[in-house]
């Protein structure tokens, strides 16, 4: 017999974000036929209902409740005078529907999508069974592990302690909520190690790679004729994007630019970092938000992936790949890829190394088309999730 499921997640329209991106991969490999979806979310003022993506998801569900995301600066300081965390989407209309969605249906597995949403734990409590129905956390990152990251990257010591003040909860609350719930899924064997080191049975701790079926828009004959493009992309103000792009512009591409001047690097993300514009130029060309970046992955020869901390990179390596683009990362970046996928060739630390690379690569058409091709047999095998739910 199926379950009966409700997943209530923070964002999953639009599909612009690796929060996103990831939760969606999900949902389509744990819906079936065989059990009934409810799925609760927030909407923005960017969602668009008429988008070919929301036509799709949305038909593997019963329903969908999308609740406004319009918070009052009132409801932005309680979410921090309760939990301790200002990464909480605290908002009471989404307890609200909470409330009347478990009122109406007994459910057998609830899904709270990220940390921010263990706000709703006392709601559901309310409601359930808790011998019946089974309560799952997806850990997107080890989130108090990313708010101490990203206080060290802040150089005035104002923002350092208004960061502290806005956080000095998290760690409690992940812990709590980790402890409170039956299973949680992570991204990667390492943070499952994490999860684990903080007190969770690994035997409760699964992880789901991530998969999102996107289709491959670099042809072969793009990806064999060299643009002298690189492409860094992602959310040019989060500061694992930002400390990785600065990384590798200031170390490799001004190298590169030195040994073939014919390179030029394309930033593409929204929000970008001041530290970041100051190398816009001509060969350095920092774009902001965009409509889409496939026309980018068509045009570049190479994703390139620096980062050494977060676990958002991971989602823009799967992009890249599914998408046809080599991707040249760090090995931080590709903890939770197989080793298959980035050998030597293509997972590189040394800034000397990555010129090298790139410059070698460039030249080898037939080792960046096995990389494609190799990768994306490997990770469309990610898109097998059988009895997570315990069917």
């Amino acid at each position: 017999m199926g379950k009966q499921v409700l997943y209530i997640s923070g964002k999953l329209f639009p599909v612009n974000s690796g929060d996103a991106i990831y939760s969606l991969g999900i949902l389509e490999r744990i819906a079936s036929p065989d059990s009934t979806f409810d799925v609760l979310s927030y909407e923005y003022t960017e969602t668009d209902v008429e988008t070919k993506e929301y036509r799709y998801y949305s038909k593997l569900f019963r329903q969908m409740r999308l609740v406004p995301y319009q918070p009052t600066k009132w409801e932005n300081y309680k979410k921090v005078l309760f939990y301790g965390d200002s990464t909480q989407k605290y908002l009471p209309r989404m307890m609200e529907e909470a409330d009347r969605l478990l009122s109406e249906t007994q459910y057998d597995v609830i899904i709270l999508d990220h940390l921010r949403m263990f706000f709703l734990y006392e709601t559901i409590q309310k409601h359930i069974d808790r011998k019946r129905t089974k309560l799952v956390l997806i850990q997107h990152n080890i989130e108090h592990m990313n708010a101490r990251e990203e206080i060290r990257y802040q150089s005035r010591a104002k923002d350092k302690w208004k960061l502290r003040l806005l956080n000095r909860g998290i760690k409690r609350l992940e812990h709590q909520a980790i402890q409170a719930v039956d299973d949680i899924w992570v991204i990667s064997e390492e943070d499952k190690k994490l999860i684990s080191a903080m007190g969770k049975a690994a035997d409760h701790i699964h992880v789901i790679p991530p998969y999102y079926n996107y289709p491959t828009i670099k042809e072969r004959e793009h990806v064999e004729h060299p643009s002298y493009n690189l492409l860094l992309l992602g959310s040019m103000e989060w500061y694992p994007n930002v400390l990785g792009a600065l990384w590798f512009i200031e170390n490799v591409f001004q190298e590169l630019v030195k040994q073939d001047e014919r390179y030029r690097l394309f930033v593409v993300g929204r929000d970008p970092s001041p530290l970041i514009q100051k190398y816009h130029s001509e060969q350095i060309i920092v774009t902001g938000a965009v409509k889409s970046v496939d026309e980018y992955i068509r045009s570049c020869d190479f994703l390139i992936v620096p980062n050494t901390l977060g676990g958002g990179a991971k989602i823009k390596i799967l992009e890249g790949i599914m998408k046809g683009i080599p991707v040249l990362a760090t090995k931080e970046s590709t903890v939770g890829y197989s080793e298959d996928i980035f050998d030597e060739d293509f997972c590189v630390n040394h800034p000397q190394t990555f010129v090298q690379k790139i410059i070698q690569l460039n030249k080898d058409a037939a080792k960046k088309i096995t990389f494609v091709n190799k990768a994306r047999s490997i990770i469309s095998d990610n898109q097998k999730l059988r009895g997570i739910l315990g069917q």
